[in-house]
């Protein structure tokens, strides 16, 4: 099934019930991904059998390569949406779920994609136009705790 559209006919970007982004090649799930203003998380869910122990991420700079330790190639291997700060950014394997946190480098830096390599999506404009927003929201509220929005 093709990927929904606008009336102009640009691709609209899915998203889950928990609100995050999908990335899907060949109408096959690859991740799910979401952003606040330090850091960008992805979300992959690898088979069952599938241990921690198995599992090869290395996460640098600019890319990001998610395998197995078996020495076959890499299942992704990306340039990252943005600069990442390789030491503060981690990854578990928890309840048959990957997530890797990407810490970003610029803090309030909206990615267009999580990952942006040869299959890469951008956000649609009207998606990037709500993550504009929520990161403006989220950076107003930091700046000004106790701040009442409900008036």
């Amino acid at each position: 099934m093709p990927a929904p559209t606008t009336e102009a006919g640009q691709k609209v970007t899915k998203k889950t019930k928990d609100g995050r982004m999908v990335f899907e090649h060949n109408g096959q799930t690859i991740y799910e991904w979401e952003q606040s203003l330090d850091e960008c998380n992805i979300y992959i869910s690898p088979p069952p059998w599938v241990t921690k122990h198995l599992l090869d991420v290395k996460i640098e700079h600019t890319t990001l390569s998610v395998g197995l330790k078996d020495g076959s190639p890499p299942f992704l291997s990306e340039a990252t949406g943005g600069a990442v700060k390789v030491v503060e950014s981690f990854w578990t394997l928890s309840d048959g779920e990957l997530n890797i946190n990407l810490q970003k480098m610029r803090k309030g830096e909206r990615w267009l994609c999580a990952l942006g390599g040869a299959h890469g999506q951008k956000l649609d404009p009207i998606t990037d136009e709500t993550e504009k927003k929520k990161l403006m929201l989220e950076r107003f509220q930091e700046e000004h705790p106790g701040f009442d929005f409900s008036g």
